[in-house]
């Protein structure tokens, strides 16, 4: 799973990088290197693990959540170190407007590069927060199901949309979108949802949750957070005038498109799990 959760991590780090550094001032070649001290701590567990021969301890004081606010703290802090050096080599030669000019474009670029790394690393690395809980085959068919329920309800908002479109969500963001593909996607989550967690998972050991509506609710969350997601990479994408945030992957664009829903989804997916909606 690491090798998959680092390719999403900055394939997308640095599709949204090149996206941003069309308009505004970003460091696209440094974003994913500060990814990866982000992640790098952020797996700490993991490594622990491996190093160690044995889990990581549930009585730690910093627990798994502790690590993911680590790395992310590490990777603004060196973001922050490399603008601050380039903050430094400003020429003082340059004019006051000019040497202005440059102090905004570096706090900016730091600025922007700190996003990049929250949101990419922070959503993402809740998905592996999601496939520790619990025993490990749980956790595991927990991040199973939560992705098949986000990526049913991307298809279908798709062909409900498709078929029955009428009334426009957002036209300004992204004009397919529809309100009937919006009711198809919740419909088909929360089909996907009960499917999983109240059939397919029971029958391999994994207790459901006390409500029976829980699965419905977490379904229509994650659609509606999916759709964020969704509407946020447009809206870049119709700012800078592109189609797709990359050509990485054939037929399917760059690694954000595949990601957006993901990313935002994560956390309510953690939540649901560990709130038992389930």
């Amino acid at each position: 799973m690491i090798p998959l959760y680092l390719f999403m991590t900055l394939g997308t780090a640095a599709e949204m990088s090149q996206l941003l550094a069309k308009r505004w001032p970003v460091e696209v070649r440094s974003v994913p290197i500060h990814c990866c001290i982000a992640s790098a701590l952020m797996l700490f567990p993991i490594w622990y693990s491996v190093v160690m021969s044995k889990s990581y301890p549930t009585d730690c004081p910093v627990g798994r959540t502790g690590w993911v606010l680590i790395g992310l703290l590490s990777g603004i802090g060196s973001s922050g170190l490399q603008a601050m050096w380039r903050f430094r080599k400003i020429p003082h030669s340059l004019s006051p407007t000019e040497i202005d000019s440059e102090s905004e474009r570096t706090t900016l670029g730091w600025l922007l590069s700190s996003f990049v790394i929250t949101y990419v690393v922070g959503c993402l690395s809740f998905w592996f927060l999601v496939r520790m809980v619990g025993e490990s085959v749980s956790g595991m068919l927990h991040l199973i199901a939560l992705l098949a329920i986000i990526k049913f309800a991307d298809a279908g908002a798709y062909f409900a949309g498709k078929r029955f479109g009428r009334h426009k969500l957002i036209t300004s963001i992204s004009p397919g979108k529809t309100i009937e593909g919006l009711i198809g996607g919740m419909l088909a989550s929360m089909v996907i949802a009960y499917l999983f967690f109240r059939l397919l998972l029971p029958l391999c050991g994994v207790p459901y949750g006390p409500w029976i509506w829980g699965p419905a609710l977490l379904g229509c969350l994650l659609t509606m957070v999916g759709l964020v997601g969704d509407l946020l990479e447009s809206m870049v994408k119709r700012t800078v005038g592109a189609k797709d945030s990359g050509a990485l992957l054939p037929g399917l664009g760059g690694v954000w498109d595949v990601t957006d829903s993901l990313l935002p989804t994560a956390i309510i997916g953690y939540l649901g799990m560990i709130a038992k909606l389930t």
